[in-house]
């Protein structure tokens, strides 16, 4: 009993390291630089030359996509490192995933955060009668 107690244990000891890196290697597949953009305004378009770095585990074919829109960006084929240089702008802010062609599932997902340094205030409405 003690001896088949240990085994289990021992065997899940071996195997909490796996998780952990196969978590971290899907943290470093897509890399945006810079992934904030700052406007002056609250409400203005935000420009930038945003770098993406992809590192897919193994050679494929890969795509880039908008999250919300589904619009695909560009597309790689059998290629495990690329580079990708995108002229963003945008009022907000928006989400970016690696796709795989050949499973059609989301490797990576990565945001490009808008800010602003100003925020819109109400206006000041001075009446005057004469």
């Amino acid at each position: 009993m003690y001896f088949r107690l240990t085994q289990v244990m021992l065997m899940f000891l071996m195997l909490v390291p796996f998780g952990l890196s196969a978590k971290e290697q899907r943290k470093g597949i897509l890399n945006a630089t810079p992934s904030k953009c700052v406007a002056l305004n609250q409400g203005r378009t935000c420009y930038a030359d945003v770098v993406f770095e992809i590192s897919a585990p193994q050679a494929g074919d890969y795509c880039l996509r908008e999250s919300e829109s589904k619009r695909i960006i560009q597309c790689w084929a059998n290629t495990a490192n690329f580079v990708y240089t995108l002229n963003f702008g945008s009022a907000e802010s928006v989400s970016y995933e690696l796709i795989s062609k050949a499973q059609s599932d989301t490797l990576a997902v990565t945001t490009i955060e808008v800010n602003w340094v100003h925020k819109v205030r109400a206006k000041k409405r001075r009446w005057r009668l004469f």
